[in-house]
């Protein structure tokens, strides 16, 4: 029997945050797979145990190495061992996130995916949560909410804050953002997946803008949380920045954004930072947020310079 969720996991030299992210995935409400042994006919297949005391969907894990050169393989072939049929990997070469997540959809065996990371820890009942939110709203596409886990520093308290400025804190329909979530298979595959172009930042605002072209509403339901690993150090964060500045110009452009419209809207917020950062960061965190606006409009500004004529 297939599985009727498939969580994809697209990673890339994280081992140590993967080993604990599969682990917290792996330990999800759902009935519990099993082998059974091959026939003359059939191989080695995957059944399931009865699920009546089970609150969750039958589920699988797929993992797509993106080429790590860290201990990445190897840890998932030891996973894989120890969670036969529940959980399975591919490794590939380096394309980036988008075409990593494309491989693992092309695995999947369920008729819903679910869209993760490598960085994130969930907690107990999320994906039963996350099935029920489905139903309960009516929503083809659910998208659920970061909260911060692992170091607390400066950094990471930012990259927090500046998240929850990309999705909001209320229930709303028609979200366009960080795309983890819960839609068919089906849909994710007429969207025509995440580009393949290589991005370092906003490949997930692209699907979401792809899902919505094909009539898709991603409902965002801020009660259902995992836990993140953001960036603890400043250098990450101005790299994820910089990178959020360049790709979401070429994403919006290709999206068919005026690159006019776009300049304008990047120096009306840098122009207005210092009173909505007031709201959107703790004190301690005012003046670094100020910093962080100015690196992204000088690196906007720079990747709009850099396209052809207005469209």
């Amino acid at each position: 029997m297939n599985p009727t969720v498939s969580v994809i996991v697209a990673t890339y030299n994280r081992a140590a945050l993967l080993r604990g992210c599969l682990e917290s995935l792996l330990a999800q409400d759902g009935p519990e797979f099993e082998v059974l042994p091959p026939t003359p006919s059939t191989p080695s297949t995957p059944s399931t145990k009865s699920s009546s005391a089970q609150d969750g969907p039958e589920f699988e894990v797929v993992c797509v190495d993106d080429g790590s050169p860290d201990r990445t393989p190897e840890l998932l072939a030891e996973m894989e061992a120890a969670h036969p049929g529940r959980l399975r990997w591919t490794r590939t070469e380096n394309r980036g996130p988008g075409p990593a997540r494309n491989t693992g959809v092309d695995m999947a065996r369920g008729a819903w995916v679910v869209i993760a990371d490598d960085d994130i820890a969930a907690p107990p009942g999320w994906l039963a949560a996350l099935w029920a939110a489905r139903a309960r709203h009516g929503a083809e596409a659910v998208a659920f909410a970061l909260e911060p886990c692992g170091a607390d520093t400066p950094a990471a308290r930012y990259l927090h804050h500046r998240n929850l400025l990309a999705t909001g804190r209320r229930l709303r329909r028609d979200y366009v953002g960080p795309a983890f979530l819960l839609l068919p298979r089906e849909k994710y595959l007429e969207a025509g997946g995440f580009s393949a172009v290589r991005l370092a930042a906003a490949e997930d605002y692209d699907f979401c803008l792809r899902l919505r072209r094909i009539g898709v509403s991603v409902l965002f339901d801020p009660s259902i949380t995992v836990g993140h690993h953001f960036d603890t150090e400043w250098a990450g964060v101005a790299r994820k920045v910089r990178a959020a500045a360049r790709d979401g110009a070429r994403v919006y452009l290709a999206a068919g954004r005026s690159r006019t419209l776009l300049a304008l809207r990047a120096l009306a917020k840098a122009a207005s930072a210092p009173l909505w950062s007031l709201w959107a960061y703790p004190p301690d965190l005012y003046t670094a947020s100020l910093r962080m606006e100015v690196l992204f409009l000088r690196e906007r500004m720079r990747a709009l310079r850099g396209c052809g004529a207005d469209r």
